[in-house]
């Protein structure tokens, strides 16, 4: 086979070929040459086509490196491509931005409204305005460390008009909501992006998880956040809004990296001060509190969780067990302790309940019988003494109930 037929059948099996209308096209634009003429042109003489054939014949190394050049522009293309779309999806799941370009200029589709726009950050990463694997990691440390993240929206589209929600979500200031929004965002991503972008999703999941552990074992380094308080209050969300199970998902994982990591801090450490802040609000509840419902369903999960349980057993132990006022101090004993009469101010504090029955009147007694709220709080109590006894905590619970 001639020099000419290697090379027409060099570029025939190359892929990118089909991106030209003919063989020949995708000859003639390796080569450089002009374009091979058309049915009806005059022929050109033998002279002519022998220079041709020369010509043609010692460039085929060109010829290589001309469509290997195509292909390097083909791949460099898709990768463009796909880097825009890690960009648009790390955007839509941290609500961050390194590009503060005129909005107009960006494609609507796939952009959130508004982002933190980090701008030292973007300052240092010479000219690169993208998001990307390599300074995810950076850039979410940079977003948690900024203390009014509110002040530095940008808007994303060209689309001004007010957006309050989108507003709240990318200007959230603390730090383990934030995470927690992350977090539900990366989990949908991992079920809409192509297979080709899922393993980016699952890391920038998985990012979500590893910087709440970072915030719980380093929370000095988030000024004026107290992220132990943040944690409560999330799970208390949840309960509230029928979601603990979303809410448990996201502290189970956190959990874990946190009992795989416990130099800076044990995981006794990190719970303790939550429990601490759980103490100091419910001993200021009684029935009259729906609040009060919450903070108890929460303690009942507490006691289901196996890591958790075995701090809050250590945590509500007396420092004098032979000292049974010392159990009513406790967490479980202030919870154990609230009394299933309801405090009415007004109308029940002080009164003695059922003091004189044979005295008082049926109307008195239906007054006294309304103000007992005993069924739900009592269940949830039993409860917790069960999970208790499943933790071979029998002897402490025997000690603050009957001392």
């Amino acid at each position: 086979m001639t020099d000419q037929g290697n090379n027409n059948q060099n570029i025939s099996r190359n892929p990118f070929a089909a991106l030209f209308g003919s063989l020949a096209d995708a000859k003639q634009f390796a080569s450089g040459q002009k374009p091979p003429s058309h049915h009806g042109d005059p022929p050109s003489d033998d002279s002519e086509g022998s220079q041709s054939e020369s010509e043609n014949s010692d460039s085929i190394e060109d010829n290589d490196d001309s469509v290997a050049e195509i292909s390097r522009s083909f791949l460099s293309r898709q990768e463009l491509c796909e880097q825009l779309n890690i960009n648009h999806m790390i955007q839509r799941i941290f609500l961050i931005t390194l590009d503060n370009s005129d909005p107009s200029l960006r494609g609507g589709n796939g952009i959130p409204p508004r982002c933190v726009f980090l701008e030292e950050m973007a300052a240092e990463m010479d000219g690169q305005d993208w998001l990307d694997m390599d300074n995810i990691e950076q850039a979410l440390f940079n977003r948690l460390l900024l203390l009014e993240p509110g002040k530095h929206l940008i808007y994303m589209t060209s689309c001004n008009a007010v957006n309050l929600s989108a507003d709240r979500d990318a200007g959230e200031k603390c730090a383990i909501p934030f995470l927690y929004a992350c977090f539900q965002r990366a989990k949908e991503e991992v079920t809409k992006v192509p297979e080709k972008l899922l393993s980016y999703a699952v890391r920038c999941k998985n990012l979500t998880v590893s910087n709440t552990r970072t915030v719980l074992l380093t929370p000095e380094i988030y000024v004026s956040q107290n992220v132990y308080e943040q944690l409560l209050d999330l799970l208390l969300e949840g309960v509230g809004r029928a979601q603990l199970d979303e809410v448990v998902e996201f502290v189970e994982e956190v959990i874990a990296g946190l009992l795989a990591d416990q130099e800076v801090r044990t995981f006794k450490e990190v719970i303790g001060p939550v429990l601490d802040i759980f103490h100091s609000r419910v001993k200021d509840l009684d029935l009259c509190h729906l609040l009060l419902f919450s903070y108890l369903d929460l303690l009942l999960y507490f006691s289901q969780q196996k890591d958790i349980a075995k701090v809050l057993v250590e945590h509500i132990q007396p420092k004098d067990p032979d000292n049974g006022l010392q159990y009513q101090k406790t967490l479980l004993g202030t919870v154990l302790n609230i009394s299933c009469l309801l405090k009415t101010p007004g109308v029940v504090e002080g009164h003695s309940f059922f003091l004189n029955p044979s005295r008082s009147s049926p109307q008195e007694m239906k007054v006294q019988e309304s103000n007992i709220h005993q069924v739900r709080a009592l269940e949830k109590r039993l409860q917790w003494c069960s999970n208790f006894t499943s933790l071979k905590n029998c002897n402490f619970l025997y000690g603050m109930l009957f001392h």
